[in-house]
């Protein structure tokens, strides 16, 4: 869950990221949206919905997330996606 503050900025308010924290098991993340524990290392693991719909005279977006932590994605979500539909996740890996 994607936590937000209010702060005062010149003279006006604005809503501002505060923290994030998991919407499973309420784990805190340590560095504003990465889950990783180590300073030089990356770890999202969002689940989202993007619906958008789109007119010549504009259109408007509509996002739905789940933020979840490392633990509970491979604990919790993975396994009840396997047992449930019998599938496999698509892995994909990088090297620079």
């Amino acid at each position: 869950m994607k936590h937000m503050k209010t702060v005062l900025i010149l003279e006006h308010t604005e809503e501002v990221f505060d923290k994030l924290t998991c919407d499973v098991c309420g784990a805190e993340s340590l560095w504003d949206e990465n889950w990783s524990t180590n300073e030089h290392e990356k770890v999202n693991t969002t689940i989202s919905l993007e619906e958008e719909e789109s007119r010549p005279s504009g259109g408007s977006a509509k996002i739905t997330q789940y933020h979840i932590c490392p633990s509970c994605f491979k604990n919790h979500l993975a396994k009840w996606l396997e047992s449930h539909r019998h599938t496999q996740p698509t892995v994909s890996t990088s090297v620079w």
